[in-house]
């Protein structure tokens, strides 16, 4: 080697150096790790499954992950072509690149996002060979007779049900007794006489946790052969069932109680509307089902104000019921409407939870409980303090000395005061929604606490093991206690409820993003036909950042609202939240504040939407934009935007079809 420890061969020349950092393998890899859509352990990520849509960048074609975030990837040769627009399934080759797994649809067709949606969500689309086998294997057994039955088939039995529903798990029947009392009979699917434990079956059952249901479909929780044949409760067919019998005096006090499995056939299966139109007097009832139809309302009035006597909270979100047309598009959408005939089932449901809830921690029977907690004194505190920021009265209270008696009261009082009376110029549905986070969330747990929000002391569910797995769990001890079934395992119990706790969670979120998703859908098509400079929309501020606000217009929409559309200022937000100001021109936002908005940008595939001010009462139209002001990071760009506008929408034939038949009880999740 020459001087200073340089070669020969290249004394005079420039060498080349390599400058450290990081390759651009490794910057996605740190980008997606930020974005959390590695999986924990797998550092290469290759058993992560995203679904994505393709988009063009120049020359080359790169995938978006489409409700997760993340950068944008190059996409991997291989033998698929996709297309911009396509959505697809991938997950990461060598170097952090997409390599797409399989093709999903395209991103402007509403079923093809709601697959894309679930397996996004790792919901696993269909069962595996063997769980399959098994569910058929049982499901042959539907029509074989078991000892210890009670034959109910001669006891006049009804369903009630949303339209669409495609399985039936609880059944109602009514008679009256000589002491004038009512004998309630809530039949329930006898689930666990075909999920035996410890099967791949009912260990794909506990993994799923609950069925999922979106727009234009669901992923149930056991496989159709199951689900929506041999353990529906189908009218017109035997069906094996666990039956709670109670016995109701005239003032909603049950006398007695009795649990056995049961032989029952559905003699009609009703659905919510039909049920409110015959409560209205706009059907004919038949004759067999009108005496016990009735029997049912009186009792279930008089249980509904027993409860809310007791302290049961009454607080209404809102939710959509869409309407579609014979090619599966969206049509039209209205908030679901609170019905009669939706708690004339639910109280007895209730009912039923509560006496085998009651019966089992009373044989001091290991099971899974549904609790909701108190709220937190110091949650209901801030609640309060926001309430006051805006102007509204409220009870005296000090988090510190609270007992649980004045939480249930303070609780109690606040949202009766929010659901019957808002303030001229504020809107109700931002009050209602502070109201709900500042309440525990209802969980699954082995220790009983009871339900704050039913004004129970002891709830289990136990009334819908087709769809939740903590039900299963229910009947399993019930029957083993009774001696009608062998005794489950219990080891793990408190792992299972948490287990399950977590899935619907993630089946909530599922499904509320599918309803954003059908949501924009359906406005665009709405400014597409009336125009989007022309269409304007009162608004109600639902929450607040330092970015901007997310706002509720005409009943269901939600759309974000950033500062970059405000008029030019630089916004801060308050401790509390509730207040957006402007350091120079002192103009306020607050938390309820009523404004005009108008769409500028709809992803439709995510169910994200952009708005302005409008011109109008409370809001200024400003084009002057202050560009050194942040902006809300969504992955939303005007590109998405304006589609060619005054497309007039043909004329449909509508059928109502509410969330592919989701039960109205599942929504509040009790």
């Amino acid at each position: 080697m020459g001087d200073h420890g340089t070669p020969p061969s290249t004394r005079g020349l420039t060498v080349a150096r390599h400058t450290p950092g990081r390759s651009r393998s490794e910057r996605r890899r740190v980008q997606l790790a930020r974005a959390g859509i590695i999986p924990a352990g797998d550092p290469t990520g290759r058993s992560a499954n995203i679904a994505g849509v393709v988009v063009r960048r120049g020359k080359s074609l790169e995938v978006e992950p489409l409700f997760q975030p993340g950068p944008a990837l190059p996409v991997e040769r291989s033998p698929l072509r996709p297309q911009p627009g396509d959505l697809v399934l991938f997950t990461f080759s060598y170097g952090f690149k997409a390599a797409i797994v399989r093709s999903l649809g395209k991103s402007n067709v509403l079923g093809d996002l709601m697959e894309a949606l679930l397996v996004d969500s790792r919901v696993e689309r269909g069962f595996r060979p063997k769980v399959l086998a098994e569910a058929d294997k049982a499901a042959q057994t539907h029509a074989q007779a078991d000892g210890g039955r009670v034959d109910l088939r001669d006891l006049y039995t009804f369903t009630v049900d949303p339209v669409m529903a495609q399985d039936f798990d609880d059944a109602l029947s009514f008679e009256r007794t000589a002491e004038g009392t009512t004998m309630v009979y809530v039949h329930i699917a006898d689930v666990s006489y075909f999920v035996r434990e410890g099967t791949a079956l009912d260990r794909e059952a506990l993994r799923r946790g609950n069925s999922v249901y979106v727009a234009l479909g669901a992923e149930p929780m056991l496989p159709p052969a199951l689900s929506s044949e041999a353990c529906s409760l189908r009218p017109g067919e035997d069906r094996k069932a666990v039956t709670v019998e109670m016995d109701v005096d005239d003032k909603g006090h049950v006398r007695g109680s009795r649990f056995y499995r049961s032989l029952i056939r559905s003699d009609a299966r009703l659905d919510y509307e039909q049920v409110e139109r015959m409560f209205r007097g706009e059907e004919t009832i038949d004759p067999e089902l009108a005496a016990p139809l009735e029997w049912g309302r009186t009792l279930a009035q008089t249980l509904r104000q027993a409860r809310l006597g007791r302290g049961s909270l009454r607080i209404e979100s809102i939710e959509p019921e869409f309407e579609w047309d014979e090619q599966g598009e969206v049509t039209s959408a209205d908030p679901s409407e609170e019905l009669e005939s939706h708690w004339y089932i639910e109280n007895f449901m209730v009912l039923a939870n509560e006496q085998v809830a009651s019966f089992l921690e009373r044989e001091r029977v290991p099971t899974v409980y549904r609790v909701h907690d108190l709220p937190d004194p110091f949650q209901l505190d801030r609640l309060l303090d926001v309430l006051s920021s805006l102007g509204l009265p409220t009870p005296i209270y000090d988090p510190m000395a609270a007992t649980p008696e004045e939480i249930r009261r303070v609780t109690r009082e606040t949202a009766e005061w929010v659901d019957r009376l808002t303030p001229p110029g504020r809107g109700k549905a931002a009050l209602v929604q502070q109201v709900l986070r500042a309440q525990a969330r209802a969980v699954y747990q082995t220790a009983n606490i009871g339900h704050f929000g039913l004004a129970s002391q002891t709830y289990c569910h136990f009334t819908s093991p087709i769809r939740r797995y903590p039900d299963l769990l229910v009947h399993r001890g019930l029957l083993a206690q009774l001696g009608l079934g062998p005794a489950p395992s219990t080891a793990n119990l408190s792992d299972w409820a948490g287990h399950c706790s977590q899935t619907e969670r993630e089946a909530a979120k599922i499904e509320l993003k599918a309803d954003d998703i059908v949501l924009s859908h359906l406005l665009r098509r709405r400014l597409d036909r009336d125009g989007w400079e022309e269409t304007q929309f009162e608004g109600q501020v639902l929450g607040l950042t330092r970015r901007g606000m997310f706002v509720l217009f005409d009943r269901l929409f939600q759309g974000y609202l950033s500062t970059r559309e405000l008029p030019r200022d630089y916004y801060d937000l308050n401790e509390l939240e509730t207040v957006l100001e402007g350091r120079r021109g002192g103009r306020a936002y607050r938390l309820a504040d009523l404004l005009p908005v108008r769409v500028i940008a709809i992803d439709a595939a995510r169910g994200r939407v952009d708005l302005a001010l409008a011109a109008g009462p409370g809001g200024e139209a400003d084009d002057g934009r202050e560009d050194a002001l942040e902006e809300h990071e969504r992955g939303t760009s005007r590109s998405h935007g304006r589609p060619t506008r005054g497309a007039r929408k043909a004329k449909n034939t509508r059928t109502r079809a509410p969330r592919a038949g989701r039960p109205p009880q599942a929504r509040g999740r009790r």
